[in-house]
């Protein structure tokens, strides 16, 4: 599996017969693009409920940048599958496979990266992010991470660095396996920046969860209106922590072996390579479910749905619902939909529970 040869321009020849299942990249290519897609058309259709605000920008960014990396990348990938191994990539398509795997995944952590920092901006300085120029702001950030990820993922095809066509033949890197000293310089540059991202990721979203948590402590001595707020701030801690590990779990492994390359305490070239590198884009097949579909119109609905099938369920057991019990007030919400409604928050409610705490 690691018995490989190299040419001259940096990919690696097979002498032996290797041979992978086409079903995972087969499953993350349809996945991935379908998935970013679905994000895209749900964040357009539903633009006169969020009207844009950063956080939603910045999603669109994310499912722009996962979604259209997979696309371009991928029928490179499945042209070796389909093959049965025997093609190999020329050098262009090895340089061109190389910059669109490293730029979409190092643009797409910046972003995640960004998106943490609004929901820390958003919480804690409410004043100062509640702006007529956050929009523009959240722009100018985006365009920045692109910029960003564009120059960090050209650095191996500009000399520092080179391209490596990695086991089984169907995908290219920057050469993280290479002894040079540029191939290590630029292991070590693309692991520690990614690290880093992760680290401030992780720091930004651990303040906000602890803000939270403190404003819900502080709530606790007061009746329906801290009930309410404490709703929704388990739901922002839930999806926070649901964020924090995914993109942890996802990305870690891929920098840790980058790392441990350029360090020369990890060696070789095969199936874990390959496996580090299908967990980094699962990370981009699994982010338009976490920031689309964990919302609050979604929460909404599923409240909807809730009710009517509890409205089902008590007339199948000859339970009396809400019909035949007196009308509540209008500060109650009656049904299976209570709970739900008390999780929807929205960028003013979350402002407004930190004020009160401060």
């Amino acid at each position: 599996m690691d018995d490989t040869e190299t040419n001259s321009s940096g990919i690696n020849l097979n002498k032996t017969k290797v041979w992978e299942s086409a079903v995972p990249p087969g499953l993350q290519f349809a996945l991935g693009v379908v998935g970013n897609l679905i994000a895209l058309v749900v964040l357009v259709t539903s633009a006169k409920s969020h009207k844009w605000k950063p956080f939603y920008r910045l999603v669109g960014g994310l499912a722009l940048t996962d979604g259209g990396g997979i696309l371009l990348v991928y029928p490179t990938v499945m042209v070796r599958y389909a093959t049965d191994f025997t093609y190999d990539f020329p050098k262009p398509l090895c340089d061109y496979s190389s910059f669109i795997y490293t730029f979409t995944l190092i643009s797409s952590a910046m972003i995640v990266c960004a998106m943490s920092l609004d929901r820390f901006w958003a919480i804690l300085y409410p004043f100062k992010y509640n702006t007529n120029t956050k929009n523009r702001r959240t722009n100018i950030m985006l365009i920045s991470i692109w910029i960003a990820g564009a120059f960090i993922s050209s650095l191996q095809l500009m000399g520092l660095g080179s391209s490596f066509n990695y086991y089984p033949g169907s995908w290219c890197f920057l050469n993280f396996v290479g002894i040079t000293t540029m191939d290590r310089l630029s292991s070590y540059i693309y692991s520690l920046f990614g690290l880093s991202i992760l680290l401030t990721t992780i720091g930004l979203n651990s303040i906000v969860i602890l803000t939270v948590c403190r404003g819900m402590n502080s709530d606790i001595r007061q009746q329906q209106t801290a009930r309410r707020r404490k709703k929704n701030d388990i739901f922002i801690v839930i999806f926070l922590m649901i964020i924090v590990t995914v993109f942890g779990v996802c990305w870690t492994p891929l920098m840790v072996t980058i790392l441990g390359h350029a360090g020369r305490w990890i060696h070789g070239n095969g199936a874990r390579e390959l496996l580090v590198l299908r967990f980094a884009v699962t990370n981009s097949i699994i982010d338009p479910w976490i920031y689309i579909l964990l919302r609050k119109e979604t929460f909404i609905a599923m409240k909807r749905h809730s009710r009517g099938l509890c409205k089902t369920l008590f007339d199948r057991l000859d339970i009396p619902t809400e019909s035949a019990i007196p009308e509540s007030t209008p500060n109650e919400v009656s049904g299976c939909g209570k709970s739900m409604e008390k999780t929807i928050s929205t960028d003013d409610q979350i402002s407004s529970t930190v004020l009160h705490k401060l």
